[in-house]
């Protein structure tokens, strides 16, 4: 990759997805298995060639897909056999434009948290893609809503409310945000917040529910909570 802009929409897409991202070019490049010095020369525009492998490594660590980070015409040019591994965001999109999100019936529980199990699948939700993209990057597969069920998150989550969950964002790295977990077989939508090596605190929302802080191992984070929508 050699055109300057290429590299220019590069910079500017990957400055973007970090911002997204709340990462710091030291972590990317860590998570990555590239030099930090790599990642702040393309993003302070020091760097007039970058390998597409360092591209790959990039998108991979960030959940894009190298399309997400390379301009049109250089998607074009590039070798049969090296798609991305993630579809683009409106893979689920109908003709009408519409994307189709999956919709689970009470997947989450929001008081004390239901055994994990299959729930049945309701009727998709649609959503434009404009409105999507205003939300995340993550592919139309990598979203579900579901409903949640209890009062542990009054005022935010009221019970029934629905909830958009971006399965791409499972690293606990944004303090006191709204994440989709599961404790001990127990899954339920709570904020989370690091407290110390390998401790994390879930809290609630309504005060009269008190904080419980867990190890780090025996939690597991299904998705970040990006979306809230209720009737009125």
């Amino acid at each position: 990759m050699t055109s300057e802009a290429t590299i220019e929409i590069l910079r500017a897409r990957l400055s973007k997805a970090i911002e997204f991202r709340n990462v710091t070019p030291k972590a990317l490049a860590k998570t990555a298995g590239v030099g930090e010095t790599v990642v702040r020369d393309i993003i302070q525009g020091m760097t007039k060639d970058v390998r597409l492998s360092t591209v790959e490594r990039l998108a991979k660590a960030l959940d894009l897909s190298v399309a997400d980070l390379l301009p049109d015409a250089f998607k074009t040019a590039r070798p049969s056999g090296e798609e991305p591994d993630q579809p683009p965001l409106l893979s689920a999109s109908r003709d009408d434009g519409a994307v189709a999100i999956r919709q689970v019936d009470l997947a989450y529980a929001m008081g004390t948290g239901k055994e994990l199990e299959d729930f049945p699948d309701e009727l998709p939700v649609l959503f434009d893609p404009g409105f999507l993209r205003t939300l995340t990057r993550a592919p139309a597969d990598r979203l579900y809503v579901a409903r949640g069920d209890g009062d542990s998150m009054f005022p935010t989550l009221i019970n029934g409310d629905q909830v958009m969950i971006d399965t791409t964002q499972r690293y606990l790295n944004m303090q006191d945000r709204i994440w989709a977990i599961s404790i001990y077989g127990a899954s339920m939508i709570k904020r989370l917040r690091t407290v110390g090596p390998g401790r994390v605190r879930v809290l609630s929302d309504n005060t009269a529910i008190p904080p419980e802080d867990v190890d780090a191992e025996d939690l597991f984070i299904a998705g970040r909570v990006i979306w809230i929508g209720r009737k009125v």
